[in-house]
């Protein structure tokens, strides 16, 4: 295996987990921000965020080709112990207000369309997200 290949695996691996890891933190932090005329645009940031969040967590297999090193960075995935259950807890919440009650997340007006959607695709996101970190630090070489 070449160098070049090495650090691209590598650097794919590492980029991933911060990718995943700023997303998580996001969505553990948005409920905390207040609602002011702008309080709609980091929910629908998050929700451009979340495909690219998938993307990262499907980057994280390519580092298995480095036997020697996964066991290394199979250690990324333990701040997700924490993570995690800090951003089920706002995207239940939202999901139960907003999808399920039709009520927008700053305003007590109708959700529209993109609102009614974000929890759902937040939860898919962090399913993903999750049973790739398993998959990755459960797998043999």
């Amino acid at each position: 295996m070449r160098l070049a290949e090495i650090l691209l695996r590598l650097g794919c691996n590492l980029v991933g987990w911060m990718i995943i890891y700023s997303h998580c933190i996001w969505l553990g932090v948005i409920p905390q921000i207040g609602c002011g005329p702008e309080g709609d645009e980091l929910y629908l940031l998050s929700l451009v965020f979340s495909p690219v969040a998938i993307g990262a967590a499907l980057l994280l297999g390519l580092a298995h080709k480095l036997p020697s090193v996964v066991g290394y960075l199979k250690w990324m995935a333990l701040p997700l112990v924490l993570l995690v259950p800090l951003t089920v807890s706002p995207v239940l919440a939202a999901l139960e207000t907003t999808t399920f009650g039709s009520m927008g997340f700053c305003e007590s007006i109708a959700a529209i369309g993109w609102q009614r959607a974000w929890a759902p695709i937040q939860v898919v996101t962090l399913l993903i997200i999750v049973a790739a970190s398993i998959l990755f630090v459960a797998k043999r070489n």
